[in-house]
This record gives C-alpha cells, structure tokens and sequence, in this order.
C-alpha cells in the first residue's frame, strides 16, 4: 500500500481518461498535438484507446485516404496487407497517428507527411521524434516523466523535457506553446522532481572525437584535407574557433604586426640618438627579470600575513619600474602602508592585497598634470613638489616592486597618506549629489565636543587673537618638515643607486619563521638567482643613463606589443588546438615504426595498414 501510494504519480491513465484527454485538446483547440511515451507498446496501445474517436472532417478524410492509397501501392502485394500497414492507414483516416523506431520506414514518411500537413490530430511518439525531425505542433503531452536509459529507470533530465517540450509552438501560427505532464494518480509528481527537470541545467555536450592512427594516416594521404583542419572542424575545437571568429583576432594579429614593424624600423631610425643607452633592450629585459623574481619572493613572504617580516612596513625604501603607468623606471620610494593596511575595501578601491601605497621620486623631466595638481595631499595620485623635485603618492603592485633596500627611516606616514581622506574624497561628491543633507548631525546624543559640536567653535575670544593661527602654522610647518626630510631620503636614495648601488634587504632574514621544510631552500635559491639578476642589470649603462625613463618607456611599448603579437599568432596557430600535442606524439610513433616518413608522406607499410584498417593494433 506504501509502494503505491509513493508512486500514485506514475499512474498511467485508463481509456476513459485519454478520451476526456482528447476531447478536450480538441475542444480548446490544442491540436495537433504530440503524445510522447516513452515505450513503444505503449504508443500502440493509447492509440487504440482511441479507436472510437474520428477527430478528422470528411474533407480530411478524402485526403488522407487518397494520400494513404498512394503510399501503399508502392509496396508489394504481400506487404501491404500486414497488419502495421493495416492498422496504420485505418488510424491516420480518423486523424490519429503512431511514430517509433518499430515501424516500417514507408509508414514513418506517411505519418510525418500527414502530420506536417494537419491532417493527423493527436500523434503518440516516442522521444525520437523530438530529434532531428522539425514537426512543431500547438500542444505537447507527456504521458509520463520517467524513462528507461536502457540501464535503470529514471526521470527525465532537464535537456531531454526541453527538446521535447520545444516541439509546443509552431513559429508563425501559435503565439504560445502548451505542454501538459498527464497525472492519472491522487498526488503530482513530488516538487523536487518537477523543478529539478524545468529549471535545471541541460547537460552539457561533450566532445568525444578522438584522433586514431587510422584518420591520422588516411588524412595524410588526402591532399584537400589535413589533420589539423579536421581537428579544428571538431565539435572540441568548435566554441575556441568560433570565439577566435567572432573576436576579430586574425584582424588584430595584422594591426598589430603592422604597428610592430613600424616601431621596430623607428627605434632603429632613432639608435644615433641613444648616447649612452645602446643596451637598452638587454637592459629592459634584465629589469623585467628582476621585477619577475621580485614579484615571487614577496608574494612568497607576503602569504604569511602582515607585511612580510618587516620587507614593506612603513618606511621602508624601495626601487619602483612602472613605466607605462607612473613613467617609472628604479625611481625611490618609500612605503607609507603595507599591503595588509593598503588593501581595504573602499571607493574606487576593490581590495588589491598585492599593493601597498608609496610616496615616489618623479624623474627630473616630470612635468605635473593639472588633475594631479588639485588633489589634495593624503590622497592617491597627488603630486606634489619640494626641493626642487617633484613626488607622488601612488599605489604600487607586486610586479612594479624592483627590489627592497636594507635602508628603512621613521616617517610620519599620515602627513602624506591618510586612508580616511583617500575614501573621503571618492565619496564626499556621490554623497553630496545623492543627499541634499550630506554632512548634517543628528541632535540626539549630541555631546559638548567644543571641537566638533560646539556651535561658537572657531570663534575668537577678544585680545586672543592669533591663538588658533598659530597653532595651523605650526603644524603646517612640521607638515612640511616632514616632506622636506622624506625629500632628502629619496634624493639621497636616488643618488646611492646612481653611484654604488643601494643595498638589498636579505629577504631570507624575513622568511626566516614564516616557512619551513623544502619551502626555505626554494625560496633561499630563488632570492640568490634576484641577486645575481640585479648585479647583472647594474652592469648596464643604461642603468645610469639621465634619459632612462623615455628610452625605457619605448622599448617596452614594444615589446610589449610583441608579446600580445605573439599571443595572437598561438592563438591562431594550429599549436593551441587541444589535441595538437596528441597529432605530434601518434605522428612520432607512425614514423618510428616505418608507416610514414619524415616529410609527413605515408609509405607502402602505411597504405597496408589503411586498406585492411589492422593500424589500430598499434
């Protein structure tokens, strides 16, 4: 009773009930409609149900019957009077039709013919109708939800309930499609179920072409086609090829030889004047090598937390490349917060833990923006000027970190960077146009702050005057002290490297009690490989040349430019294709064992193999 009462939904209907069914299609005007049931016999046996049912006109029935009789003349005498053929003609007379994979191939046309031409009414099919067959109809029914996969039963997946119920609408004549799921039980289906196979994802395809020894030698041996067309014309290499299409990457890949060619004849053009920075290429190329190698050691010593054993706490001097974006190449720096602190969320600033914020050198040649200008100092991006040289306040990645000095001063980091006038400044303008009222204090639990509340603050006492002036004065003094002194610090920076070379921080010192095992070898080898690297940079004219920025910035243009180049052209070479490493390795062992040669062309060995298709024993 248990059994029955779970499974009550899976109830099949009785013949009272599908002749109700029909009736009312036809009374609603649902037809013709698409029966699908996941069984043969079944199919075979709903159509009888309606056996007293004739849903056609006798307009409609002429035409059948005529059409009919010319289908079956075409078989021999002995098999037109079998009883599928029999039982077939007598139900598409009375506009009721049946589809499987059990009928003969004649009778399948018929019934599809007909039904394309609304002269069958209601139509039971198997899911096999649903694919690859365009027969739209106004209704679809689903006589059951569940199927048999050949394994187990089991209910319908989301991609198999919408390539059927796609079949509801036909395009042009029916402004909606009905789907019905019949349940002849007490209780529908459970929900889970339901959900599950409406708004479930459809299973996703899956490519299952493989290259065999057998295509690869016959393809070799066609001169129209190659193995390589064939895997890109595979449905695993479809949606790669179509975004390379649909992107304009060929179109790309020449805009940007084209730009290549013209940089490199320019930079060639302009070597008379490079005095003194003839080795720029060779000196970019080692810098990126440094900025590389930098960029692991402080991730490495970062992944622990805080601000990696003392290499980025505040104040602590650095050597900053970022040519593109700040015009940088080894500018000074020093550290006014470390990653940890610099990686709060805020406006404009999504939480970036591989950056800290710096107070940077500007080269000689700098020259300000207006929009610099107006910032305000303690904000990003302000410009700044004193001793003659210009600084700013940038936030600085991992991978503009050329290397970090043992060299650290104490530094009132507030004066040049403060993170509540940074988020203050990106939002004071959005709250002032969202909110009239930006700015106005509530009166509940107002306190006698004089600093803040006090209604008379600002207000000058008589025979006080200049009390508060001379406080503003003297902080504004102490403010630019302090910007005079981290002056002197970066000048002082700048003019050590320039001679010397500014000692490294051994960052093996702050890994020290972070890692352990395999790990502090790793990372001792990877921090002698930076040493070895920045000594080599150093060696370099262009190091010290007093034009390195401009230079450093066109050569990195290009190369740049040719590494997006080069991208382009793997992209769209057959050397991205998925089963390219497969091709090469199967080709390999084809030519060691003699079935083809060295210039891809297949031997007698190989024609062999291919006439009696034995290659696979390989």
């Amino acid at each position: 009773a248990s059994g029955s009462r779970l499974s009550s939904w899976q109830a099949q209907g009785s013949k009272q009930d599908w002749i109700s069914l029909t009736r009312f299609l036809e009374r609603e005007g649902l037809m013709p409609t698409v029966c699908f049931s996941f069984s043969k016999k079944k199919c075979e046996e709903l159509a009888n149900m309606l056996r007293s049912l004739d849903l056609n006109t006798a307009a409609e029935r002429n035409l059948v019957t005529s059409f009919a009789i010319q289908t079956v003349n075409r078989l021999s005498p002995v098999d037109s009077k079998l009883p599928q053929v029999l039982t077939t003609v007598e139900m598409v007379k009375r506009g009721i039709g049946v589809h499987h994979g059990g009928l003969l191939p004649i009778l399948k046309e018929m019934v599809e013919i007909l039904f394309s031409r609304n002269l069958i009414k209601i139509l039971f099919a198997t899911e096999t109708f649903a694919m690859g067959v365009n027969m739209p109809a106004r209704c679809v029914v689903f006589n059951a939800i569940r199927k048999h996969d050949g394994t187990q039963f089991r209910e319908l997946q989301p991609g198999e309930y919408t390539q059927m119920a796609g079949r509801a609408g036909r395009r042009g004549l029916d402004k909606v499609g009905t789907v019905i799921i019949c349940c002849f039980g007490d209780q529908p289906p459970p929900q889970v179920v339901l959900k599950n196979m409406l708004t479930g994802s459809s299973t996703k395809l899956q490519s299952q072409f493989r290259l065999t020894y057998t295509m690869i030698l016959n393809l070799l041996r066609v001169e129209d086609m190659s193995v390589e067309g064939m895997i890109k014309r595979s449905f695993s290499e479809f949606a790669t090829q179509r975004a390379l299409t649909s992107n304009e990457y060929p179109k790309l890949l020449a805009r940007g030889t084209k730009t290549l060619l013209k940089l490199d004849e320019d930079f060639a053009q302009e070597s008379d004047g490079r005095i003194g920075a003839e080795d720029i290429e060779d000196y970019y190329f080692s810098c990126r090598n440094v900025l590389s190698s930098s960029k692991e050691l402080l991730s490495f010593i970062l992944s622990g937390g805080g601000t990696g054993g003392g290499a980025l706490t505040v104040g602590r001097v650095l050597l900053v490349t970022s040519a593109r974006k700040h015009g940088l190449v080894r500018a000074p720096s020093i550290v006014l917060r470390p990653p940890a602190l610099s990686s709060k969320p805020s406006v404009g600033n999504k939480g970036n833990t591989d950056s800290t914020v710096c107070i940077v050198l500007m080269p000689e040649s700098y020259t300000p923006s207006k929009h610099h200008t107006e910032l305000k100092l303690g904000t990003l991006n302000y410009v700044g000027e004193a001793s003659n040289r210009y600084f700013a306040i940038y936030e600085i990645q991992l991978d503009e970190i050329l290397l970090v000095s043992s060299v650290k001063h104490k530094i009132d980091c507030k004066v040049f960077f403060n993170e509540v006038s940074k988020t203050a400044s990106n939002s004071d303008a959005l709250t002032a146009l969202g909110n009239p009222f930006a700015g106005a204090k509530s009166m509940k639990g107002r306190s006698l702050d004089i600093g803040n509340d006090n209604p008379f603050a600002g207000m000058m006492a008589r025979g006080k005057k200049g009390s508060v002036s001379s406080e503003t004065k003297k902080s504004s003094s102490q403010d630019v002290q302090s910007v005079n002194d981290v002056m002197s610090y970066l000048v002082d920076a700048e003019s050590i490297e320039s001679k010397s070379g500014i000692d490294i921080l051994d960052l093996r010192e702050c890994a020290k009690n972070m890692h352990q095992g395999n790990s502090v070898m790793e990372f001792g080898n990877a921090f002698t490989r930076m040493e070895r690297d920045v000594g080599i940079m150093r060696q370099f004219r262009s190091h010290y040349h007093p034009n390195l920025e401009r230079h450093y910035l066109i050569v990195e243009r290009k190369e740049s430019l040719r590494s997006r180049v080069k991208m382009l052209r793997h992209l769209l070479s057959n050397e991205s294709l998925a089963l390219f490493p497969d091709f090469l390795q199967r080709k390999a062992c084809l030519q060691t064992m003699g079935y083809v040669d060295e210039n891809d062309t297949v031997c007698l060995k190989g024609r062999v193999a291919c006439e009696v298709n034995t290659c696979e024993g390989l």
